[in-house]
């Protein structure tokens, strides 16, 4: 979805951070301190050229984000992946794993990846909190809807990559944080963001 016109001023009235468009030095001092305080938790965080659709991977020592994808883009795939990363060494939430890897009815996987993909954020937004970024809970809801809006639009349309613009959510209700578990590093299967 493309804002215009009245739209875009009403957004902008409402002091939202819409989705693609975050200041450049917001997003410096976003990185800066986020990648400091993952390598806090132990993960090595690396730049990588990865074969497109995929914009990022995680091994559960480490994430890999592809430079060639805009800064923002970046920002969210390593607050993302840093959730994922947290979901696949906290030995508190690996029973959580079984339904996803192992469920293969459409309706009740979608249901699984979606819990699966919100949990994912709201790891990512503890991360946030932590490093004293709080003011852009709602450009980071906003991109936690697109994503799963993309993601779901995936798998319904038969592994389709969709156009992003056509994902894009604005307004949406704020994620909440939730507290990291302690973790037990360990190598998992490479598991990527596309």
């Amino acid at each position: 979805m493309n804002l215009c016109g009245s739209d875009w001023v009403e957004a902008l009235d409402r002091d939202d951070q819409l989705v693609g468009h975050l200041a450049t030095d917001e997003l410096v001092e976003l990185w800066n301190r986020a990648t400091i305080k993952i390598q806090e938790y132990g993960f090595a965080i690396e730049y990588g050229d990865l074969e497109p659709p995929k914009t990022g991977t995680f091994d559960g020592r480490r994430i890999v984000v592809d430079p060639d994808v805009g800064l923002e883009m970046q920002c969210f795939i390593l607050l993302h992946l840093f959730g994922h990363s947290v979901q696949w060494v906290a030995p508190s939430l690996e029973h959580k794993l079984d339904a996803l890897q192992n469920t293969s009815q459409k309706e009740r996987f979608l249901e699984v990846l979606h819990d699966y993909e919100f949990e994912a954020a709201q790891f990512g937004l503890s991360l946030l909190h932590d490093v004293g970024v709080t003011h852009l809970d709602s450009w980071y809801s906003d991109f936690v809807a697109t994503d799963w809006r993309y993601v779901e639009r995936y798998y319904r349309e038969d592994k389709k990559i969709p156009p992003w613009d056509e994902c894009v959510a604005t307004g949406q209700p704020l994620v909440q944080p939730l507290a990291i578990p302690p973790l037990k590093h360990r190598l998992v299967q490479v598991r990527f963001a596309f």
